[in-house]
C-alpha cells in the first residue's frame, strides 16, 4: 500500500473519530498496511488532543 493510501486512512480514521463511529476496520487495514499499533494509537491521540481542544474553544465562545 502507497503512502497516500496510508494519508487516506488516516484522515477516514480521524473523521470517524470526530464523527464517533467505528474506527476498527480502518485500524485494520492500516495495520496490513505496516503501520505499527504503536503509530496507530499515536495518531489517534493526537486526533483526539486536538478534538478536545476544539470542543473546550467552542464552549469557552458560547
Amino acid at each position: 500500500m502507497s503512502a497516500r493510501d496510508q494519508q487516506r486512512l488516516l484522515r477516514q480514521l480521524e473523521g470517524h473519530m470526530r464523527q464517533c463511529k467505528g474506527r476498527d476496520d480502518i485500524r485494520r487495514q492500516l495495520t496490513q498496511a505496516g503501520m505499527t499499533e504503536g503509530d496507530i494509537w499515536a495518531f489517534e491521540c493526537t486526533v483526539r488532543r486536538q478534538i478536545r481542544e476544539e470542543r473546550a474553544g467552542r464552549r469557552a465562545a458560547a
